[in-house]
């Protein structure tokens, strides 16, 4: 579709009310795009407990390892190491796979609802942009190491960590598994990664359309980095971000059963190397409640011409 076709129909999309709530049934088909392993729990572990208790599909897709965490990695070695190595990093990475399909066992899933695309954590908004195409060099963690996933793990033959092989890789999850939701990170998330996770799962929307016509998931985003939330109170529920407007739907609010959100907690507790470096932080997120938003109707594609999400 044309560019001058488009926007009438994305302005005609912005002046319908979007519901403010989230219902999940049977049928649903739950799609979790996460950036790191956690961020998955965190954001919405107590709704992928519901739709696969409800008898639902849930898949989640780890954009990264989170293997390029310097301060998890120093914790994990004890001090051991000033300077580990690329080997470190990547046994890192390994052993948050390891958590991840723990965490997912606590909510009822099994190693064959996730799928690891092992792109480069803290690299990701610079594949949006500056990394695209093999028009030029592909981007090297400066952490593993690698300029390229494993090939053992890659969906496109001969992926590499540019945008446009994430792009692909995504866009061939959601057309083989066909979700009604999709969960991805808000924009606005201040992580780096968190944000281009947005604008990729968006490109990769944009190339379903074009081979999968009728199908039509409804996005719905998480946040997990904003300031100092959830810090900011203590109380059993969990409050929006202050200062953070709730996107084109107004904050979705979703109360969990005190079985979601014991799952939610015994997850989060999975994730021992992270529960080590930053329990504080994770434990904030197991509250009574979970909250979402739904964002405009977007038009992107990538790559951008500035990096939308590298200064966060």
């Amino acid at each position: 579709m044309s560019g001058s076709l488009l926007l009438p129909l994305l302005a005609a999309l912005a002046a319908v009310p979007v519901p403010r709530t989230l219902t999940v049934t049977a049928d649903t088909r739950l799609l979790v795009i996460a950036p790191h392993p956690d961020d998955e729990i965190l954001g919405a572990g107590g709704l992928m407990r519901r739709v696969h208790d409800l008898g639902g599909m849930v898949h989640v897709v780890y954009l990264t390892d989170g293997d390029g965490y310097p301060e998890g990695v120093r914790l994990e070695e004890r001090g051991k190491k000033k300077n580990p190595s690329s080997s470190d990093f990547r046994d890192y990475g390994r052993r948050r796979q390891h958590e991840a399909h723990d965490a997912l066992k606590t909510l009822g899933l099994d190693e064959h609802d996730a799928t690891f695309l092992r792109f480069p954590d803290g690299g990701l908004c610079k594949l949006t942009h500056s990394y695209w195409s093999d028009r030029h060099r592909a981007y090297r963690s400066p952490y593993t190491r690698r300029d390229r996933p494993p090939e053992s793990d890659t969906i496109v033959p001969n992926a590499e960590y540019r945008g446009e092989d994430l792009t692909l890789e995504l866009a061939r999850i959601i057309a083989e598994f066909g979700p009604t939701l999709i969960l991805v990170p808000r924009k606005e998330d201040q992580h780096p990664d968190h944000c281009a996770a947005w604008y990729f799962l968006a490109d990769a929307l944009g190339s379903v359309a074009r081979v999968v016509p009728g199908l039509a998931p409804d996005v719905v985003n998480y946040i997990v980095h904003y300031d100092d939330w959830p810090f900011n109170d203590d109380r059993a529920a969990l409050r929006p971000p202050p200062g953070l407007r709730g996107g084109a739907s107004g904050w979705i609010r979703v109360t969990l059963t005190p079985e979601e959100l014991q799952a939610k907690r015994e997850a989060i507790r999975r994730y021992g190397t992270q529960m080590r470096a930053m329990r504080s932080f994770l434990e904030a997120f197991a509250r009574s409640n979970e909250v979402f938003s739904r964002p405009a109707p977007a038009r992107v594609v990538l790559p951008t011409k500035s990096s939308p999400c590298c200064d966060r």
